[in-house]
């Protein structure tokens, strides 16, 4: 989270300058991630004991992003966002059933990419679009999915009879105190439309990356930016 905070605060601070001097652009992201996670239970092998996570589709993507075009033929891009959707964990024991915990499952993430113009229209000091293919390079920090042994530690080791009364509490807390680093690479296509100093993208990128997505080791997403761009 901090790592994502701090490459969004330089983004704030670098707008002015792409701005006057004209090298590239800046603005806000953001997007839909293309992915299913189904259903799970972690096997305890004690009876009257389950953990189940409930399953959710895709997720929801905001950020912000900061490009150059300085150096001919190839631009660099960088954007940093914050992906999540909503899952329950439902677990019981001897005591009975808990009320379902609503829990984020979330990522920050960190693009790096190189791309390049494929094809290219313009109206001289009015607008242009551009085609453009690229990829590059990602890091991503992710909350895991709740399991068994977690919730066997947070109950002191009484998996069977232990008081559930503040799991919700430490659930969430442990979760976040244990995300999981990622790295990866990614290729991405999309259209850049500019009228005057307002920069539109709408791009599709496909991220291979293991450990992020629970299950996979690659989803895509569908993104939208808007910001200013000379």
């Amino acid at each position: 989270m901090k790592r994502v905070l701090s490459m969004l605060l330089l983004i704030s601070v670098l707008i002015p300058f792409t701005y006057i001097f004209g090298i590239g652009g800046s603005g806000l992201q953001v997007g839909q991630s293309i992915f299913s996670v189904a259903e799970s239970m972690s096997p305890t092998g004690i009876d009257n004991v389950s953990l189940t996570n409930g399953s959710f589709d895709g997720a929801y993507v905001l950020g912000g992003y900061l490009y150059v075009d300085i150096i001919p033929f190839i631009d660099i891009e960088i954007d940093a966002n914050i992906r999540g959707n909503t899952y329950d964990i439902n677990f019981e024991n001897s005591l009975g059933p808990i009320d379902p915990i609503s829990f984020a499952w979330a990522s920050t993430d960190v693009y790096l990419t190189l791309r390049k113009k494929v094809f290219g229209l313009s109206v001289p000091f009015l607008a242009g679009a551009k085609l453009h293919a690229g990829g590059g390079f990602n890091t991503h920090k992710t909350t895991p999915l709740a399991d068994i042994d977690m919730v066997t530690e947070l109950l002191d080791g009484e998996l069977a009879d232990g008081n559930t009364d503040a799991l919700s509490d430490k659930l969430v807390s442990y979760l976040e105190d244990h995300a999981i680093d990622a790295t990866g690479f990614h290729i991405q296509t999309g259209l850049q439309l500019n009228i005057l100093f307002l920069d539109t993208f709408l791009f599709y990128r496909h991220t291979f990356a293991e450990n992020v997505v629970p299950g996979q080791d690659h989803f895509g997403s569908l993104n939208l930016r808007i910001g200013y761009g000379l």
